[in-house]
């Protein structure tokens, strides 16, 4: 049986798209998704298709039931230019002859009939009145945060800003950015679930403490190796993209890979194995000092002489490789302002569609 075809920019990808998706499916078993980009949007095609598909994945769609393929078009979007439409179906055609066959068009548009009639297929028109998700594209860029209930799981892990709090040991990193999800979550809405990344290296300090002890050997008698540096770094991730695709616009990292790989320079020196992880404009950093932070011991800590060490590496390393970044000192409430006015500026910015 042929398939059915949904195309469209999926600009960002929302849960209207996955109900059409599976309905779709429902008439035809099989269902080609076409997303097209335009070449200097924010996010690429290739980024998008793979959000929708983890989203349609999450929502029971079977991974086989779909074939998704990305491209771009020049031309902008608009149904109301007939030479447009054309451009489109022409770019729409050219796609089709390298997936499986359609004789079905699915959309929720008013134009959708026409639009079928010039790709040569049938139409079935679903939810035009969008009753059962009662939101747009449209709608969802014009007010992101709003909506921000309506993107499934993939899409939330691709838009969501890391607030990433990173600083050499008693600087006050987990303060802060547990200070930070607090006042976060007291915004409401979908603010509310506003989650927090813990950090695992702590667990793994606190277990090769406790093997240590059950052997009979002072702490650092158990070296650190990178095979722990890879656990901290493949956890670390694991940790944060939960955290992403399930909570709300912001997720508060108390560290990331990047300061797991400066973590494990410190500790391995020339054994260090982490790769630099790639820089994402979603990212920011937040590099707690030292300055009138005073020095706790919880018995697992560096010693307190380095601590402008560390913080220096940590700076140098950002800068080296690009990444934003602001230096978070003063009191806890002075530190928790300036991370959200850089989070909120960051958000205005990162949520700006092109309509």
């Amino acid at each position: 049986m042929p398939a059915a075809l949904v195309t469209g920019t999926f600009n960002p990808p929302h849960m209207g798209h996955v109900k059409l998706i599976k309905a779709a499916i429902q008439k035809r078993d099989h269902v080609v998704i076409i997303v097209l980009a335009q070449p200097h949007d924010r996010f690429s095609a290739e980024l998008r298709a793979k959000a929708l598909e983890q989203d349609c994945i999450a929502e029971g769609v079977a991974e086989s039931a779909m074939t998704i393929v990305h491209g771009y078009e020049s031309t902008p979007y608009d149904p109301s230019d007939a030479a447009v439409v054309k451009s489109n179906a022409r770019v729409i055609e050219a796609h089709l002859r390298h997936t499986p066959i359609v004789d079905l068009l699915v959309t929720s548009e008013a134009s959708g009939e026409t639009f079928a009639e010039m790709l040569g297929l049938h139409h079935y028109s679903y939810d035009t009145e969008r009753a059962i998700v009662p939101v747009s594209s449209t709608q969802i860029r014009q007010d992101l945060i709003g909506n921000w209930h309506l993107l499934g799981p993939g899409s939330r892990e691709l838009l969501a800003i890391r607030a990433v709090f990173v600083g050499a040991e008693s600087t006050g990193t987990t303060t802060t950015s547990l200070a930070v999800q607090a006042e976060l979550i007291k915004r409401g809405g979908d603010f509310g679930s506003t989650n927090y990344i813990r950090e695992y290296g702590r667990d793994l300090t606190m277990r090769k403490r406790e093997q240590a002890e059950a052997i009979g050997k002072m702490e650092y008698e158990v070296p650190w190796t990178t095979t722990d540096f890879v656990e901290i770094a493949v956890v670390q991730q694991q940790l944060e993209d939960v955290a992403a695709r399930t909570g709300g616009p912001v997720v508060c990292c108390d560290t990331d890979v990047f300061a797991t790989l400066i973590w494990e320079r410190r500790y391995l020196g020339d054994k260090a194995s982490l790769p630099m992880p790639a820089n994402n404009p979603n990212r920011i950093y937040f590099v707690t000092q030292p300055d009138d932070v005073p020095f706790v011991q919880d018995a697992i800590r560096d010693s307190e002489n380095l601590r402008n060490e560390m913080t220096r590496e940590f700076e140098d390393e950002l800068i080296a490789t690009g990444r934003s970044w602001a230096a978070l000192d003063g009191t806890v409430e002075t530190r928790v302002q300036m991370a959200l006015e850089a989070l909120d500026a960051a958000m205005a910015q990162a949520f700006a569609f092109h309509v």
